[in-house]
């Protein structure tokens, strides 16, 4: 029937079609890399195309780098991984960007830098009490909130 060429001719065809399998079969965009934990890791440089976030051993989202059209953006997080408890931000946008912190109890502070100047901020824990410096149209004003939140302005 068949010769022993014509054998040898059919086994290898077969075995360069299963080698073209095993190959076209492992080429996928959507392959996601192999998780592993490491102790530790010395590099020189990292280029990340995404966003990082660090979790801590609970699980939680303790920090938050990430990018946008505008600029970037970290996040450090307070308990239980939101911000609006506690944490800090520095974020940098278009036309400026900003540092700022809030408290466990809810008060918070910030540095910012826009088109017309700088402003800084700070709340009082309750919200209601609070004080800015900024730039508005070209004119330093001091803004104080009393705890009743009544405002008052100096400088305008």
């Amino acid at each position: 029937m068949f010769s022993l060429r014509d054998k040898l001719k059919y086994m290898a065809l077969g075995a360069l079609i299963a080698l073209g399998g095993l190959v076209f079969g492992n080429i996928n965009e959507d392959t996601e890399a192999e998780s592993k934990t490491i102790d530790e890791l010395t590099v020189q440089e990292v280029t990340v195309l995404k966003d990082i976030t660090v979790i801590a051993d609970n699980g939680e989202q303790k920090v938050v780098i990430f990018s946008n059209e505008n600029g970037g953006k970290v996040m450090c997080l307070g308990p239980g991984g939101k911000r609006a408890i506690a944490g800090a931000v520095l974020e940098i946008g278009e036309s400026g960007g900003v540092v700022g912190v809030r408290g466990g109890e809810g008060g918070s502070a910030s540095l910012s830098v826009g088109a017309e100047g700088g402003r800084v901020t700070i709340v009082s824990a309750s919200g209601t009490g609070g004080a800015a410096m900024n730039i508005v149209e070209g004119d330093g004003v001091v803004y104080t909130r009393d705890r009743f939140g009544e405002f008052r302005s100096w400088g305008q």
